[in-house]
């Protein structure tokens, strides 16, 4: 387990905007909105959605994050977003907390007192999106065939009662980040990152349904996919533990099972 609170920022999404063709950009609305008022009008900017109560649907300049790609933050003027369409985000950044990326909207402009708590001075009332920035995800499954004398990840996954309280080896993607602590899981889905050939991807997220785990050797991280600043670290491990399932385990109580690793007998495969 890793200890600390780690605030390291910040990834920026900042695209630069060229208002194509007959678009606008959202440095122009938010600059003079009052000319744009009552409009239907296209415009380019970064779409950021948060759950929460309440919760957050808006265009802005740019979105920051942890290294890890989570807890994105807005950055500078926001344009409040109604009824945006859940199709046009299939293709943006979404890790585990958000969902952020490049748009270019189509709608009707408004200014005046909008959001959950009025705060917002501007808002777009949606009638069609689309990505302009379109994210290619690569998945990473663990092994479906058990080795010798082990029980496959999968099986763990999808009858967990029939090994509680049990020591039992196993092959998975481990996952971690300081939002998740340690997982164990089937997979791990990541976005490819644009230009470079980064080994470890952009903004990695568990699959399937993930067991917490107590025990891993952070030293052996150094032998994963490592991300910038040390945001994440995913990879294949071979581990030997206690498992139990039918409480609320890992950061939270997230988790409905978790493996209490013996730390020696942690393998890193490649």
């Amino acid at each position: 387990m890793r200890s600390g609170i780690w605030r390291s920022c910040c990834l920026l999404l900042l695209v630069f905007l060229t208002g194509c063709g007959s678009s606008l950009t959202i440095y122009d609305i938010t600059s003079n909105p009052a000319n744009y008022n009552g409009q239907e009008i296209t415009v380019e900017g970064v779409y950021l959605w948060k759950p929460g109560n309440p919760g957050l649907s808006v265009l802005a300049k740019a979105v920051s994050t942890r290294n890890d790609g989570t807890d994105a933050q807005p950055v500078d003027s926001l344009v409040w977003l109604d009824e945006f369409p859940a199709e046009a985000s299939a293709n943006l950044h979404r890790p585990i907390d958000s969902v952020y990326g490049a748009v270019r909207v189509k709608g009707k402009f408004e200014t005046g007192a909008f959001g959950p708590d009025g705060s917002f001075t501007s808002r777009l009332v949606v009638q069609s999106a689309e990505a302009i920035e379109r994210v290619e995800r690569v998945e990473y499954p663990a092994p479906t065939e058990a080795q010798p004398n082990q029980v496959s990840i999968y099986e763990l996954e999808k009858n967990p009662s029939a090994y509680n309280g049990q020591t039992v080896t196993t092959r998975g993607m481990y996952y971690w980040t300081q939002a998740s602590s340690g997982l164990l899981t089937t997979g791990v889905q990541s976005e490819k990152p644009l230009g470079d050939n980064v080994a470890s991807g952009v903004n990695p997220q568990p699959m399937g349904t993930p067991i917490s785990m107590e025990g891993f050797p952070p030293d052996l991280s150094s032998q994963l996919n490592v991300g910038p600043g040390n945001g994440f670290v995913w990879g294949l491990v071979e581990v030997t533990g206690t498992f139990q399932t039918g409480g609320q385990f890992g950061l939270e109580g997230r988790h409905g099972s978790q493996l209490i690793l013996d730390p020696a007998s942690v393998k890193p495969i490649k």
